[in-house]
């Protein structure tokens, strides 16, 4: 993955600074008017998890917050992936796609009783957990005001969500036995949204960006809400080659109804983005 990655971008660079790197060809940041835009970067995120896996026929819902009871580490890397296109009459169309994803786990010894998935790991124990994340976003928008500067606009789009939760350890059986269990939850869900972004160049080489995606509905097996959000400035330092610092916020709260989780979750993801940006 890491050597795939290092290649694509090592071949894009070369493929759009292929062109006079200082060519000053344009009047204000590229991103307003070129066909593509795309970025590679990575987050310094501020986590939370909180989840609860329920047995059927459970009438009260205790969440299991990962951080606080299972030592998840608060801070993690996340690396991110966007790639924007526009097209049709003044470039107004667009098609955008993101990817992002987050491996988070620790151990503790427990403080009390933790039911997870019908199993009671007990007070004492030492036990490990974690959450794995990944997010595909597929956005299709237009432009509602778009000139030299300025590009606002509105659309709607998919979010792939993609989340597993597990606790390992012992577990409390008959007589007071244990026994060492790994129960792990999870569930793949495409959720449709709605959102927006606003673009704005005060200079040729400067961008101040920000958009919103969100959804509050029952679809398929999940019902919740969420947010993602994105708010920085891009400074394009070549032609074709810029820099970006942004600020991401990802929200996902609610239920799931499925037969390998059954049970709620509340996930937060926020924190700085630092990017290398491309326009042609």
């Amino acid at each position: 993955m890491i050597k795939t990655l290092a290649f694509g971008m090592t071949s894009l660079v070369l493929l759009v600074t292929s062109a006079p790197a200082l060519a000053q060809d344009y009047e204000y940041h590229p991103a307003l008017s070129d066909n593509f835009t795309a970025s590679i970067g990575w987050m310094r995120s501020n986590n939370s998890f909180k989840a609860e896996a329920e047995t059927l026929g459970d009438d009260e819902s205790t969440y299991v917050d990962f951080q606080d009871s299972l030592g998840v580490d608060g801070h993690s890397t996340l690396w991110n992936a966007q790639l924007r296109y526009k097209f049709g009459r003044e470039r107004k169309w667009s098609v955008a796609g993101q990817f992002f994803s987050n491996k988070a786990d620790g151990e503790a010894i427990l403080t009390k009783d933790v039911e997870w998935d019908g199993d009671i790991f007990r007070e004492g124990s030492l036990v490990g957990g974690g959450v794995k994340m990944q997010i595909t976003r597929l956005f299709f928008g237009r432009s509602l005001i778009k000139n030299k500067q300025h590009d606002f606009g509105i659309g709607a789009g998919v979010h792939n969500l993609d989340v597993e939760a597990y606790i390992e350890g012992n577990i409390a059986k008959n007589e007071g036995d244990f026994e060492y269990s790994y129960d792990d939850v999870g569930f793949s869900q495409i959720l449709p949204n709605i959102g927006a972004w606003y673009n704005f160049s005060p200079a040729r080489r400067w961008l101040i960006h920000a958009r919103v995606d969100w959804i509050s509905a029952d679809v398929g097996d999940y019902d919740g809400t969420m947010w993602n959000t994105t708010v920085g400035v891009n400074f394009q330092a070549w032609r074709h080659v810029g820099f970006d610092v942004y600020w991401q916020y990802f929200n996902l709260n609610g239920g799931a109804e499925k037969d390998d989780w059954r049970g709620s979750l509340d996930m937060t993801y926020s924190g700085p983005v630092v990017a290398m940006t491309f326009a042609w």
